[in-house]
This record gives C-alpha cells, structure tokens and sequence, in this order.
C-alpha cells in the first residue's frame, strides 16, 4: 500500500502536506484533517500519515497533551492501529513470496522507514508473543522470518 493508495481510501478527509507544523509535530489530525509535515521523505509522510489515520480511526477530541495517561493510552491505541494497517500480517507474507528477506527489501516493498518496520514487529511481538500463525504460515518476530506452515 502506498502514501497515495492511502489517501485515495479516506476520500471525506483532507490531507494536506504543509510547510510548518506546531513544534514536536510531524502531522496532526484536526476535525477530519490530517496535516502532514511536507519535509519529511515519502518514507516518513506514509508512515505519519498511517498514524493520523488511526487518530480518526480510534480516537476523539484533543489529545496532544501527552502528560495524560488516557492521552498517552490513547496515543498508543492510534500508532498500533498504523502499524497494523501499513505493516499488516499478509504484506509481511507478501513480502515473503517476493523473497524480500533485507530489511531494506522489505522498507522499500512497503514503503516504510526502517524505524517504523522495527516498531510495527515489536508492537507484533508484545501483542503475540515471539510469533503468530496466520494464513498458513508462521510468522516470528525475532528474527522476521516468515515461514509457510
């Protein structure tokens, strides 16, 4: 799935990359807007917005006040959401049958940093311990490997 695919399936929002953003803020969701810091690599801006996506999937109300527990919680629940969305079970799977084996094979097929694929399998690895079965194949967080069962 790319940057573009994902905004083409969230057509009622508007997604605009902007020159600034408020200080420590790489995108922001706001009364179904998503503003995306226009500075980041394509990498960077699929990733920010798989996570603003899942602030309008998840969550409500202003909670960019992160000192707040529930804020924090909240937080949480929206970047999972992006994890399981970019970096899902079956394009690990899919990766696998395209014999992407490198990390950087796999950023690239996905189009995600290196730092958000890390994320995404360890946010895998809390929910399902050191692997899942999942569509006829195994699937293990440390190491990634992928294997058909």
């Amino acid at each position: 799935m790319t940057y573009e695919s994902l905004i083409a399936q969230y057509p009622h929002l508007v997604i605009k990359e902007v020159k600034t953003m408020p200080p420590g803020l790489a995108g922001l969701y706001i009364d179904n807007m998503i503003l995306i810091d226009q500075q980041r690599s394509g990498y960077e801006k699929h990733c920010i917005l798989a996570e603003e996506l899942g602030h309008y999937e998840t969550t409500y109300g202003d909670i960019t006040n992160l000192q707040s527990l529930r804020n924090w919680k909240l937080e949480l629940l929206a970047r999972r959401w992006g994890y399981e969305k970019i970096v899902s079970l079956d394009k690990l799977i899919e990766c696998h049958e395209l014999n992407y084996r490198s990390i950087e094979e796999v950023c690239g097929h996905l189009e995600v940093t290196a730092e958000y694929l890390e994320l995404s399998i360890a946010h895998y690895y809390t929910r399902f311990g050191l692997f899942v079965h999942h569509k006829g194949y195994e699937i293990y967080f440390d190491p990634l490997s992928v294997s058909k069962r």
